[in-house]
């Protein structure tokens, strides 16, 4: 099959392509682009139209028009989901803002056409297709960087850094489900950088402690409006809520992170974890985000991948990743984690091992106990994972390990067949999750 304009490009550039294409899809750009550019030219192909109208088009028209391929490919992906056609098909209907158009493969490249019958039966709605798209693994591993990237560029960091530099007193941290990983980070860079005690707990804790020695809380959540925001904004305590939203409540100070890009529609939020979390590491690095940004990318891995039973060697140093992978192993249900304090451990926990098949996964900060327990390790589990550290800095190590254990639940997920971002949950759910009276 010919590819106009990428003949000359290798596998990793055309994947920086599809995922600039899929985030243009998830944000209606692309839609929008080819909406009105049919208007204006009637119908374009993307190899003879741009060789006999190269003069009149921009630089970003070739780019958008070379992208014809890829809104092929995810049409194709779609109907062969949806059973509406086998991967043979050469031509699909897309409707868009009560317009019908044809995209169709002519053995050579691929063409695009305003139509005016539809055909009900293979007619594709377009934000069924977009939705399709978001909730898709790959798709937003792919969009990891491109997310983070994009939060970091708008948001008003100076702010943020500011108020969190006035905290000078204990102060506590919450966050439930994916934000829990986020208020363990946030509690231990506070910790180190401000110099104060700080406490990392779940929402419900707060009914039940003595909370009267702490002087702030900062509350973790992406929507920033649920029950555990809620239970821990105490009184008598200065709030603070990290969050993608803000209210009008003068009593809250809003540590607002912004984004761009179109929502994360996934069960396993990835990008509702990692932004926050990368907005404390730039408070933590004074606004050097070349680090962050550089940390984001995927390991090959090779692993051995049997067993269901998953032991997790951890501590407080590197409690931010294994919280990410024990909630996202019991979440999508990819298998059975059981986190263990490494010197806990050493006194009794280790007799799991010998009457079950597991596997270990060992967080290795390179210190002589790690190196003496990853020699013992490998005598009685078939298959001991290493997640190592790269920095001397715990903050720094805890980020960079975060990022390998997310990739990590990928490669178990697609080991098990499954998606992060399409589980079917418990219909327990239904009844749970927005439960807001007495806890």
């Amino acid at each position: 099959m010919r590819e106009l304009g990428l003949l000359n490009i290798n596998n990793e550039e055309k994947k920086g392509i599809e995922k600039q294409f899929i985030k243009k899809i998830l944000d209606d750009e692309y839609i929008d682009w080819l909406e009105c550019f049919i208007n204006k030219y009637g119908e374009f192909d993307d190899i003879y139209f741009i060789h006999n109208n190269k003069h009149v088009l921009n630089e970003q028209d070739i780019i958008m028009i070379n992208y014809l391929k890829y809104l092929f490919k995810e049409l194709n992906k779609y109907s062969v989901n949806k059973d509406m056609s086998n991967e043979n098909i050469f031509a699909y209907q897309l409707s868009y803002n009560n317009s019908v158009y044809l995209i169709e493969y002519n053995g050579e490249g691929y063409s695009f056409i305003k139509i005016n019958n539809k055909d009900r039966v293979s007619c594709i709605d377009y934000n069924d297709l977009k939705k399709s798209i978001s909730k898709n693994m790959q798709v937003n591993f792919d969009l990891l960087k491109y997310r983070v990237f994009d939060s970091l560029s708008n948001t008003d960091l100076e702010y943020i850094r500011y108020e969190l530099s006035k905290l000078n007193e204990s102060t506590l941290f919450s966050g439930v489900g994916g934000s829990s990983v986020v208020s363990d980070f946030a509690s231990k860079v506070i910790n180190a950088k401000n110099r104060i005690i700080t406490v990392n707990t779940e929402p419900r804790d707060f009914l039940y402690r003595n909370n009267n020695y702490y002087k702030n809380v900062v509350a973790c959540s992406y929507s920033g409006n649920n029950y555990g925001v809620k239970i821990s904004f105490l009184k008598n305590i200065k709030k603070y809520l990290l969050s993608n939203n803000s209210f009008d409540d003068e009593d809250v100070t809003y540590l607002k992170y912004n984004t761009s890009i179109a929502k994360e529609k996934s069960f396993i939020s990835l990008g509702a974890t990692l932004i926050p979390v990368s907005v404390m590491l730039d408070y933590y690095l004074n606004g050097d985000d070349k680090i962050i940004l550089d940390s984001i990318e995927e390991e090959n891995l090779n692993l051995d991948i049997e067993s269901n039973i998953y032991e997790i060697f951890s501590g407080y140093d590197t409690s931010t990743s294994s919280t990410y992978l024990e909630s996202t192993m019991v979440e999508s249900g990819i298998g059975i984690p059981i986190v263990h304090d490494k010197y806990s451990y050493c006194h009794g926990r280790s007799t799991f091992g010998i009457n079950y098949n597991a596997t270990a996964i060992y967080y290795n900060r390179n210190t002589e106990f790690d190196k003496m327990m990853l020699e013992e390790l490998k005598k009685y589990y078939k298959t001991v994972i290493t997640i190592n550290a790269k920095f001397k800095d715990q903050i720094l190590d805890d980020f960079q390990m975060l990022i390998q254990s997310m990739y990590l639940s990928k490669y178990i997920a697609e080991k098990k067949k499954k998606d992060l971002s399409k589980i079917k949950y418990s219909p327990i759910v239904k009844k749970l999750y927005k439960y807001n009276r007495e806890i």
